[in-house]
């Protein structure tokens, strides 16, 4: 019997920007792709493309849950009706963990630092592009430090999420870890 993650691990996601433009598909759990609609590209400004790319991300976010609610609907075999049910009360550590990952502050940095892309809990983005960047590198080069900003925010999330789960649940981090983490999460975020 499949499970979530092979459904899951088959999903396709797509989302487009708000003046569909802008393209994006994810596979394979972050295998994404991003692409632009043939000629559009030259006509952006910064803080339009920025703007487009930060909703686009949004969009990409929520199909990505919504696909992720459908693996799990497919491997357990639940109808719509079953899945949305009210499930049983969860305890409070779990509440708060999972107020706490709503909040968790995602940043991304593209290897030639033209594009800063934050997050807070994946459904707030904010893009920041370089001055005259897309300009400087032209499309394709666009693309590949767009990709590579996305990964440095996922890498990011991913290493303070850690730190969250073993902050509401003992994952069996020594203390003096988590203490030296937090210490440079804020030392980061000063720097800010």
């Amino acid at each position: 019997m499949p499970t979530t993650d092979d459904y899951f691990r088959n999903a396709v996601i797509t989302a487009t920007s708000p003046d569909k433009c802008i393209n994006a598909r994810i596979s394979n759990y972050t295998d994404v792709e991003i692409w632009f609609r043939q000629g559009t590209f030259e006509r952006y400004d910064e803080s339009d493309l920025a703007h487009q790319l930060g909703r686009l991300g949004q969009g990409a976010w929520v199909g990505y849950q919504r696909a992720r609610q459908m693996a799990y609907r497919k491997a357990l075999e639940l109808g719509p009706d079953e899945a949305d049910a009210p499930r049983p009360p969860e305890d409070s550590r779990r509440r708060a963990y999972d107020a706490a990952l709503n909040e968790v502050q995602g940043e991304g940095v593209s290897t030639d630092g033209s594009i800063r892309i934050r997050t807070t809990g994946m459904l707030r983005w904010s893009v920041e592009l370089e001055r005259n960047a897309p300009r400087r590198l032209g499309e394709k080069a666009f693309l590949t430090q767009l990709g590579s900003a996305y990964r440095a925010l996922l890498a990011d999330r991913e290493l303070k999420i850690a730190v969250l789960r073993s902050e509401h649940f003992d994952m069996g981090i020594p203390r003096k870890w988590l203490e030296t983490m937090k210490r440079l999460q804020e030392l980061n975020k000063r720097r800010m």
